[in-house]
């Protein structure tokens, strides 16, 4: 096998409480489209076409960004002081839904706002062509969840029969033709339910990967109350053991999600409730709304280990499941604090 058997994750890194308060995000997540090409069963789209489902009681609609908005959007990345680590299209939907996603991309690329641009994708609608203008536009990363290892099992997670060999030879393209970019190929346990399932997924992608991996299924989307009676909540992203005293969500500290209709969160979780949003880039910038008021009482709130005080984050298990120990700030909180008062 080619590809190295290991999570997506950088533990070579200084400890979060070392550096905070940051003057900008390490990690932008822009949110492309909210359409998608599949439903997965422990995402919100899954319940889309049920008018008392969990995506409707949200109010999301189902739209693209904005594209005549877009450049102001990364105007406005540029005015961040440098240290910007990862732009990363991902959101609810699919990113290569929105046909304008590879000039999204070259925009990005040559503003030189980030070290690393990266997209997290099914893989589904990357033909040879789509291939060709993901690797020519300035891209240094995608990341591919794989659903299944055959047609059959990707009907049972999300609702979709597919060309599995298709998929194989359109990321075979890719990864033959990739240049300088990095491919990471995973899939969840829940979506390979046996041994031999894995090994076949590891087999049939682990020569067409510079990384690859099985997760461990967490619950992103606190509104999926059935997976919860499903998910091993003992268990991080990275399947190991949780820590289940932790309060602080760290990435509320180095993170900043823009919405599709540009509302900004401060979480990577998708599908998040807009009174959650620090606030709209249609009427703030993004450096008011990460140096902005609200936004300094979530940090204040969390430091003060009161996130359950914050009803769109009580009970939230994500922020745990994905963190790794150089972001736990609990043990930190009594000096972190009056860095934000």
């Amino acid at each position: 096998m080619k590809a190295e058997f290991k999570a997506n994750v950088d533990h070579k890194r200084t400890p979060l409480a070392e550096v905070i308060p940051l003057a900008q995000p390490f990690t932008v997540y822009i949110e492309a489209t909210r359409y998608c090409n599949l439903k997965c069963f422990y995402c919100l789209l899954s319940t889309q076409d049920d008018q008392d489902g969990a995506l409707h009681k949200l109010g999301l609609g189902i739209t693209h960004m904005d594209q005549e908005r877009f450049p102001t959007l990364v105007e406005q990345l540029q005015q961040f002081p440098k240290g910007i680590k990862r732009v990363v299209f991902s959101g609810l939907g699919e990113p290569l839904m929105n046909p304008h996603l590879p000039d999204m991309i070259r925009r990005v690329a040559d503003a030189r706002i980030a070290d690393r641009i990266e997209v997290i994708t099914n893989g589904l609608l990357i033909t040879k062509k789509k291939a060709d203008e993901l690797i020519r536009s300035g891209l240094t990363n995608i990341n591919i969840s794989i659903q299944g290892t055959d047609s059959d099992q990707y009907v049972r997670s999300c609702q979709k029969a597919i060309d599995y060999p298709k998929l194989v030879e359109n990321l075979t393209y890719l990864y033959q033709n990739r240049g300088d970019i990095k491919i990471y190929i995973k899939a969840i346990d829940a979506a390979l339910p046996s041994k031999a399932v894995q090994e076949n997924f590891i087999a049939t992608f682990g020569n067409i990967a510079d990384r690859i991996f099985v997760e461990h299924l967490v619950v992103m989307q606190q509104q999926m109350d059935d997976l919860k009676l499903i998910v091993d909540p003992t268990k991080t992203f990275y399947n190991e053991e949780l820590d289940l005293d932790r309060k602080v969500c760290g990435q509320s500290f180095y993170f900043l999600q823009i919405g599709c209709e540009f509302d900004t969160f401060p979480c990577p979780v998708p599908g998040l409730p807009k009174t959650l949003s620090m606030g709209n880039m249609k009427e703030q910038s993004l450096v008011d709304i990460w140096n902005g008021k609200k936004r300094r009482q979530h940090l204040i709130t969390m430091l003060r280990l009161e996130k359950d005080s914050i009803p769109e984050c009580k009970g939230c298990t994500c922020f745990n499941a994905i963190n790794d120990p150089l972001e736990n700030l609990d043990r930190d909180t009594a000096r972190l604090l009056p860095r934000f008062l």
